[in-house]
C-alpha cells in the first residue's frame, strides 16, 4: 500500500495514518485488560471493559475535539477512553453507585437517569460516535456458573441492580429487542451525518439452547443505520470451565461481538 505510514488527505473519518487503518480493521483483538485499569470499585460492575481498547475504537471513528456518547455508561471507562485520546465524551448511567464511581473518574458529564428519558434532551446531530455496552437481555439474572460464584465470594455484583428502568430485567427477549431498538433509533437523531454507532453484544445462552441476540440486532436496525460488520473482542485470560462435562456440548464463551453501525441517511 503506498505511503501506509502517512495520513491520506482524502481521509475524512480520523487522523490515523494507513498502516494504523489498516490493522484496526482486523476482524478480531484480545484485550485482557491492564491491572490499572481495574480497581474495586471498577471491578464491583459485573461488566467493565478497559479503556485501553475503547480508545482504539474512538481513534477509529472520530477526530480529536470530536463528541462520543455513551449511553449505558457503567463505571465511565468509555469517557476516561475520550479524555486519553483528545475527543469530548457524556456518559448516562442509571445506577447512582455506577455514576458516583464514573464521575470520580472523568472530567466530562455523566448523567443519571434512565436514558430513554435523558435522550430526547440531547442536542441533535452532535456525536460523532455513540459506542456501548447494552445489558445482554437478562442474562446476568439467568445464568449460574463458576464465575458468578466467584464475584459471590469476593463481594462483587452479579447484577447492576433491581430498578425498574433496567432493560437487564426484562425477561421477555421480544420486549428486550423493541426497547433496545426504539433507543438506538433515538441515537440515530443525535449522531452527525455519517456518525457511527458501536454496540458490544454476546450472544446468550436460556435454558440450553444459545440465542443469537448479536446476529439478530443488526436486522432490527436496518432501518436506521447501514451494518458494516463485526470486531470480536477475545478474552483470552479467562478460565475454561467444564460446562456440559461429560453429557453435551456446551461452550465456554470468552469473546463479544462489537457490531460496527453507520447512521443510515
Amino acid at each position: 500500500m503506498k505511503d501506509s505510514g502517512n495520513i491520506d488527505p482524502r481521509n475524512k473519518l480520523n487522523t490515523l495514518t494507513g498502516k494504523e487503518w489498516i490493522r484496526f480493521t482486523k476482524s478480531w483483538f484480545i484485550a485482557d485488560g491492564k491491572p490499572s485499569d481495574i480497581s474495586r470499585e471498577i471491578d464491583l460492575h459485573p461488566a467493565s471493559f478497559p479503556p485501553s481498547m475503547i480508545e482504539d475504537f474512538i481513534k477509529f471513528f472520530t477526530k480529536p475535539g470530536e463528541y462520543v456518547l455513551d449511553p449505558f455508561l457503567g463505571t465511565g471507562s468509555t469517557l476516561v477512553a475520550c479524555e486519553n485520546s483528545g475527543r469530548e465524551g457524556l456518559g448516562i448511567e442509571l445506577y447512582s453507585k455506577y455514576a458516583k464511581t464514573a464521575k470520580s473518574r472523568t472530567k466530562f458529564p455523566v448523567l443519571e437517569g434512565d436514558l430513554r428519558k435523558i435522550l430526547p434532551t440531547l442536542e441533535n446531530e452532535l456525536y460523532s460516535l455513540c459506542i456501548t455496552s447494552p445489558p445482554y437481555w437478562s442474562i446476568l439474572k439467568k445464568k449460574k456458573d463458576y464465575n458468578q460464584q466467584e464475584r459471590l465470594d469476593k463481594g462483587l455484583d452479579l447484577q447492576y441492580g433491581h430498578n425498574s428502568s433496567d432493560l437487564g430485567m426484562i425477561e421477555d427477549k421480544k420486549e428486550f429487542l423493541q426497547e433496545l431498538v426504539s433507543i438506538f433509533c433515538t441515537i440515530q437523531t443525535l449522531l452527525t451525518r455519517g456518525g457511527h454507532l458501536i454496540v458490544f453484544i454476546q450472544n446468550v445462552r436460556d435454558k440450553g439452547e444459545m440465542i443469537p441476540l448479536a446476529f439478530e440486532l443488526p436486522l432490527h436496525l436496518k432501518k436506521w443505520y447501514v451494518f458494516l460488520g463485526e470486531k470480536i473482542w477475545l478474552q483470552n485470560q479467562k478460565t475454561l470451565r467444564p460446562y456440559g462435562y461429560p453429557y453435551s456440548f456446551v461452550s465456554n464463551v470468552h469473546h463479544h461481538f462489537a457490531l460496527i453501525f453507520k447512521k443510515r441517511e
